[in-house]
């Protein structure tokens, strides 16, 4: 086998030297390319070496300083620990860092700093990506302090080699491209912010939209059609298992007569606190759903129809033994249903429809009682 070629069971290099995850392995691959800017500055300066415009051990400090920034930025993101957190991957980190680097390089140079003002504005337009626009102009800001440190201190230790008049000319051009750079920064992050906001916005409308689709509004239960898919789904489950699948068919009793004596608000706050004491003495397996009206739909998995009646009958006296605390005006509030065992090929509105049947005895018989069908 040619040594360029692995075995597809033998695991690559590639995604253990970039990260383990997919966060992790982004923000490993923006070091990696910063390292390969640092290259190519290394290669400047050996460049400006052979011309005559610094000296071998300064380039030499300059590259040495850059490899272990880099290196050090490659270990710390590479651990995940600066996945998230105030400088996720350690990006603004990175920016400073290099602004540093840069004053070193500056006065390292000598007649050919100023070339340098462009690399640094460079980090500038970087920082759009990875600051808020409040942190970009404190960036430049200080950005311009420090070069402005940076060419008095040079002016002063190496007058021969640091031209007043170039320094004031460079930096003069500096005040003036940085701020622009700024703005422009400030204005695509301002913009990335809002396009964030929005899409923030789009995703909480759309989660509301698909709770909207599956939940009734009022109880905050399954609604009607959520409901009949998943009774299609336990259906196909328990057929394959061999498992009994209990389904029960609730009605409120004397609902009507709540909502004419004490109005459609309480009859509303009655569904709901009933809906909220049913869900209390289900299991977390169980479905409820509104099926319509003041009926609701109770699916429950791995229960045969014999102890879904006791589920149910253990809800009947919670209901009555805590109405004061459960009911709005603590109204005594009971329930009729019907309760079958879903079969193996019935059709769902088959046994949605016995389960009624079932539901309508029991209210005929005399109601707050389960009958089975």
């Amino acid at each position: 086998m040619p040594a360029t070629l692995q075995p597809l069971d033998r695991p690559m290099p590639l995604p253990g030297l970039l990260g383990e995850t997919a966060p992790v392995r982004t923000q490993v691959l923006a070091v990696l390319f910063s390292s390969a800017t640092y290259l190519v500055y290394g290669l400047i300066s050996a460049v400006q070496v052979a011309m005559g415009l610094m000296s071998r051990d300064a380039a030499g400090w300059l590259v040495a300083a850059g490899t272990l920034a880099n290196l050090g930025f490659y270990i710390a993101v590479r651990s995940g620990r600066f996945v998230s957190g105030i400088d996720p991957g350690l990006s603004r980190t990175q920016l400073l860092a290099g602004i540093l680097l840069m004053y070193a390089a500056y006065a390292a140079v000598g007649p050919a700093a100023t070339g340098l003002l462009v690399v640094m504005a460079s980090h500038i337009v970087y920082s759009m990506f990875s600051m808020t626009p409040r942190q970009v102009w404190w960036l430049v800001g200080s950005t311009l302090a420090g070069l402005a440190a940076t060419m008095l201190a040079c002016g002063l230790a190496w007058p021969e080699r640091y031209n007043t008049a170039v320094q004031l000319s460079g930096l003069l051009y500096a005040l003036l491209v940085m701020p622009l750079i700024a703005l422009l920064a400030y204005r695509v992050t301002a913009m990335t912010q809002r396009l964030k906001a929005q899409h923030l916005e789009l995703e909480t409308a759309n989660a509301r939209l698909r709770e909207l689709a599956t939940r009734d509004e009022l109880t905050r239960t399954h609604n009607r059609r959520h409901m009949t898919e998943l009774l299609v789904a336990e259906q196909s489950q328990h057929r394959r298992q061999g498992a009994p699948l209990a389904l029960a068919l609730l009605d409120v009793d004397r609902f009507k007569s709540i909502n004419d004596h004490h109005g459609h608000a309480v009859g509303d706050e009655l569904l709901r606190a009933f809906a909220q004491a049913t869900r209390d003495q289900l299991r977390t397996a169980d479905h409820l759903a509104r099926w319509g009206g003041e009926e609701f739909l109770v699916l429950m998995p791995f229960t045969n129809r014999a102890d879904a009646v006791v589920t149910l009958n253990r809800l009947q006296r919670h209901l009555a033994d805590h109405a004061a605390a459960l009911m709005p005006l603590g109204l005594t509030v009971s329930f009729s249903a019907g309760v079958v065992e879903v079969q193996a090929d019935e059709a769902a509105d088959a046994a949605v429809e016995r389960a009624d049947q079932a539901m309508y005895r029991a209210k005929n018989s005399g109601r707050a009682r389960c009958i089975e069908g």
